[in-house]
């Protein structure tokens, strides 16, 4: 039975250039792959950025329990101008790998198969282990549900789930997330009466009524934080007021926020909390207020379990780091993995989205270390 390099993987994964949802016939060389050493694969569509569907992978050996799940995605992101190395080439460098995915997250893609190929041929076990690799991490996160989807209709329950996203600071492992923050943008406006601003008590400003609301908002703490979630924060990320008189109150003014919100909160409680404060100000200003909500996903968070501890004593036995169970970060598939356990462990985040992106050889070898030792402690 055949396995695989990481290294060598990962700069094959590089070479196919899936910006947004685009293909380029990356599943269909992740199949032949993942077929030649005993995974049984099923290409699920969801939608795509443009015309065509988006490709996503749901790739499973065995079919016992327990049931352990790696979950990737093989877009990534573009700004890809000024780069030293064209992004696309997957060159190895003085000791490094480098390219667009390198961190994010093909390099974490490539460090899991490998060690399951390892783990597979040297191995005999009772269980299951799959893959889930979606097209859109970084842009629509159709992706992962339409595979979620798919599983439910099949009746296949996963047990435990590793999401490979780079968590990990300055070294591989120091950090390992068991959830993330709620993210949800709004769009606020405010509708007031226009007129001349030299005559008093003939207009009703909505820009008052918007600096208020924005003093109100930034001046309330939402929450407390919880033991691995920090306060729930919101920001205003833009300001406008559509009037090029600097005489006349103009007819309406909005502001966009976003709200990163932790485990204390649902987004459905959230949005009564602000429009409440919204609306009780835009009432008092004698202003109409128009609010506007887009969850980007909820916060989740996986209480410590023995898979946890098992995986945090892994990662000690083979880097020396004592790892910190956090929730930082953004967003990432693993939002959509509902009341699955799981956590997130890849490689480090240092380069990521940015131009030059590329991960040391050193990472890539300790990465497929560690995520062998967890198939080698879980079955």
């Amino acid at each position: 039975m055949k396995t695989y390099n990481e290294v060598k993987l990962a700069q094959e994964l590089i070479r196919f250039p899936t910006i947004k949802t685009e293909d380029k016939g990356i599943m269909k060389f992740l199949s032949k792959k993942l077929s030649s050493i005993g995974f049984k694969c099923k290409v699920i569509k969801s939608k795509g950025t443009g015309t065509k569907s988006a490709l996503n992978l749901y790739a499973r050996f065995g079919k016992s329990k327990p049931h352990i799940n790696f979950l990737g995605h093989t877009d990534v992101v573009a700004n890809l101008n000024n780069w030293k190395i064209p992004p696309f080439r997957g060159v190895v460098k003085k000791g490094y790998l480098n390219g667009r995915g390198s961190q994010d997250m093909k390099g974490g893609v490539a460090c899991w198969i490998s060690a399951a190929s390892n783990f597979i041929k040297k191995k005999k076990f009772k269980g299951s282990i799959s893959i889930i690799i979606s097209a859109d991490e970084e842009t629509t996160g159709y992706g992962c549900p339409a595979v979620i989807k798919y599983l439910k209709r099949k009746g296949e329950k996963i047990d435990f789930s590793i999401v490979g996203e780079p968590s990990s600071n300055k070294s591989v492992g120091d950090e390992i997330r068991i959830g993330r923050r709620g993210s949800m943008n709004g769009i606020i406006n405010i509708y007031g009466k226009s007129g001349h601003s030299a005559f008093a008590g003939s207009y009703i400003n909505p820009c008052t009524a918007l600096a208020k609301i924005i003093t109100k908002l930034k001046s309330s703490s939402l929450d407390n934080g919880t033991k691995f979630m920090p306060p729930s924060n919101l920001e205003f990320t833009k300001m406008n007021v559509n009037n090029l008189s600097e005489n006349v109150v103009p007819q309406s003014a909005s502001a966009k926020f976003n709200v990163r919100f932790n485990s204390k909160h649902k987004s459905s409680s959230l949005k009564k909390k602000l429009s409440k404060i919204i609306n009780a100000i835009a009432k008092k200003e004698k202003c109409k207020a128009k609010i506007e909500y887009k969850v980007s996903g909820e916060a989740f968070y996986t209480k410590p379990n023995k898979q946890i501890y098992m995986v945090k004593k892994i990662v000690k036995k083979v880097t020396g780091n004592s790892a910190k169970l956090n929730c930082r970060g953004g967003t990432s598939d693993s939002r959509f993995l509902g009341s699955i356990p799981r956590l997130e462990l890849g490689l480090r985040n240092s380069t990521i989205h940015m131009v030059d992106e590329r991960s040391p050889i050193s990472d890539l070898k300790i990465l497929t270390r560690i995520y062998n030792s967890i198939l080698e402690n879980y079955f």
